[in-house]
């Protein structure tokens, strides 16, 4: 995927989060590299998911930030690799209350009530029981190892040796899409069509799309063994 194609395609899974009312800050459509005190807290063994997420949210390590302040990071490797990540909010979780109480805490940092240091400390303070998992896509041809690391894998939670194998290669709009409607129900379903061309499209109809834009695996890149095994198709 060249330049013009990864811009024109995180551009797409911001004006679907802008859809779906999820949205909050767009930094940029470029390929994201992470800073090295996110590389270090992220192999950090002695680090929790909370750590790291929140040195993510500190120093703008994300391509899209939502409105629960969970975000999206969209990355490029070697030989034509990705990976995409969501970093859900592990304090407040994906509802719609709790971006209601997260939009009044951020008021007072616009009217200079409360500094960032502040909201981010607040926000650690409050916890409810349940959050979505971290979820992290990765296509790396030069890693593949057929018995142990898939060529296009999923990794769920914050243990990060779990690769669950995927049969096609994803596309960025499908990593998000798939995500928003599994943790973003409320919002996904109460979207209005959005226009692609000269159709009006719901959400389920964007994410069909998606699936059929993201092509099937080649034989060097998923073997006959790992066909018979379990995977995602």
């Amino acid at each position: 995927m060249n330049k013009a194609e990864w811009m024109a395609e995180i551009r797409k899974v911001w004006d679907y989060a802008k859809a779906l009312q999820v949205d909050e800050v767009f930094s940029g459509p470029v390929a994201l590299e992470a800073s090295e005190e996110f590389k270090r807290v992220a192999v950090d063994p002695n680090a929790s998911y909370e750590d790291l997420y929140l040195t993510g949210l500190r120093e703008s390590q994300y391509n899209i930030l939502l409105k629960d302040y969970s975000f999206f990071q969209f990355g490029a490797g070697g030989d034509d690799g990705v990976r995409f990540a969501y970093y859900p909010n592990p304090f407040f979780g994906a509802a719609k209350d709790a971006v209601s109480e997260l939009s009044e805490m951020q008021e007072f940092v616009a009217e200079g009530i409360i500094g960032v240091d502040e909201f981010l400390h607040r926000v650690s303070e409050v916890r409810r029981s349940q959050h979505p998992p971290l979820v992290r896509y990765d296509y790396a041809l030069e890693q593949y190892v057929e018995a142990t690391h898939p060529c296009s894998h999923l990794h769920l939670g914050f243990h990060g040796e779990n690769r669950w194998a995927v049969r096609r290669y994803l596309t960025a709009t499908a990593f998000a899409l798939l995500v928003f409607r599994l943790f973003y129900l409320d919002y996904w379903m109460a979207a209005a069509p959005v226009r692609r061309g000269e159709q009006d499209l719901t959400m389920d109809n964007l994410l069909e799309i998606a699936k059929a834009e993201s092509r099937m695996l080649y034989a060097n890149e998923f073997s006959a063994a790992e066909e018979r095994r379990f995977h995602l198709a």
